[in-house]
């Protein structure tokens, strides 16, 4: 647990409630523990419901004295009992502040808030750059729309990862003026460049130190691409004969026999390595010569920018807030287009065949971009000081209402 008890004399921690999906290791969950970690616990008490169920995030937190509690709601499905489960729990936690993550939390977090605490602040947490109609699921695009019919009457403020999803959110109706941009963060201590991790993870695989190890850390998700991917490693791998594909995350590991398949269509065969959820991503990460990610939806990839951070040059598709993230003129990385296995493998080759020098210069220059940029410490900071802005808002409210 980070921070240090309070004393008698000091105001006890703001209780803060946050209202997630769930809890397995993806996206916004990686960006919840990392902020819960570094929370001032002097200033603030957090706890975590998770709408469906528990998992790795879940143990993060629990290790950080951090209580959980799980609502069982079937996925996709927020209907009216896990509505009032949800009122019950939130009654029961008294939050002074309650902050929700994703479309389903800030739908059902919100109107669950204002039934059983109509005085207490809500805060919505968007992290991509919005669904699309018949590309996402129906339940995700038509919660998404309900919230944005409700953005002008259930939270104090809507908080987005990206300009470009502030932009994008603002075209499917949600309120402008209650949105603030606060980018995802790293720590560049944990996430730092190691030859060490390199020799490593070379051994792990059984490869020489010559070898080229490109990498894809993402859940198995349609809107990762993989299919985008295989054609792109394919091609690679006919050019680059020391050249190792490696595939980590939730669903990326042996069994995954639908994964499997599409690899050994583009004729990926034996240098492809389906390598499962891992415990030691600053490792996996500085062991790379080249990150990618082949999304065509995003927010903030924190698996570009934990590469980044390691030093490690990344071809990403030009989506959602990647280019903040990596910059638009190639001195930290390359965008390209979505779902364009040609531009994708084209970027990936090019910097393969720069000398190794040029490619730790790119390297350096990402993680100074996200040393500068993109510090765990500012978006801590930045949560805090949203979070007391609009509780010292409502108390001036409640003083002048009581003169």
């Amino acid at each position: 647990m980070t921070g240090t008890p309070s004393t008698p004399s000091e105001s006890p921690p703001i209780r803060l409630l946050h209202v997630i999906n769930n809890l397995h290791m993806g996206g916004a969950e990686t960006v919840l523990v990392r902020l819960l970690s570094r929370l001032d616990r002097r200033r603030w008490s957090p706890r975590v419901i998770s709408l469906i169920g528990t998992g790795p995030a879940a143990q993060r937190l629990q290790e950080l004295e951090i209580p959980v509690t799980a609502i069982g709601m079937r996925r996709g499905v927020p209907g009216p009992r896990v509505l009032a489960r949800l009122a019950v729990e939130i009654r029961n936690a008294r939050p002074q502040l309650v902050q929700t993550w994703l479309y389903h939390a800030n739908l059902l977090g919100g109107l669950a808030s204002r039934l059983v605490r109509p005085g207490v602040p809500v805060v919505w947490n968007l992290r991509n750059n919005g669904p699309i109609r018949r590309r996402d699921k129906a339940s995700t695009y038509w919660t998404s729309r309900a919230c944005a019919t409700l953005s002008r009457r259930v939270p104090e403020r809507i908080l987005v990862n990206s300009q470009a999803g502030r932009h994008r959110h603002t075209e499917l109706g949600y309120d402008p003026e209650r949105m603030e941009v606060i980018a995802n963060g790293f720590d560049v201590e944990r996430f730092r460049p190691s030859e060490t991790a390199r020799a490593e993870l070379r051994r792990e695989l059984g490869v020489g130190h010559e070898a080229q190890l490109v990498g894809m850390a993402a859940r198995f998700n349609p809107q990762k691409d993989f299919e985008v991917l295989m054609a792109a490693a394919a091609g690679l791998m006919n050019r680059h004969p020391d050249l190792h594909m490696l595939l980590c995350g939730p669903g990326i590991g042996p069994e995954n026999r639908e994964l499997a398949d599409v690899a050994s269509a583009a004729g990926c065969g034996s240098r492809l390595h389906l390598m499962g959820l891992r415990d030691d991503m600053p490792r996996w990460q500085a062991a790379l010569d080249v990150a990618t990610l082949a999304s065509y939806v995003e927010g903030i990839p924190n698996t570009i920018g934990e590469a980044m951070a390691c030093g490690v040059p990344c071809v990403v598709t030009d989506v959602g807030g990647a280019g903040e993230l990596v910059g638009r003129d190639g001195k930290a990385g390359r965008l390209v287009p979505i779902r364009d296995a040609v531009a994708f493998e084209t970027a990936i080759d090019g910097l393969l065949s720069l000398p190794a020098e040029a490619r730790r210069q790119i390297g350096a220059e990402a993680r100074r971009r996200i040393a500068e940029r993109f510090s765990i410490e500012t978006m801590v900071e930045r949560f805090e000081a949203t979070w007391t802005e609009i509780l010292s808002q409502q108390h001036s409210t409640q003083t002048r209402q009581a003169a």
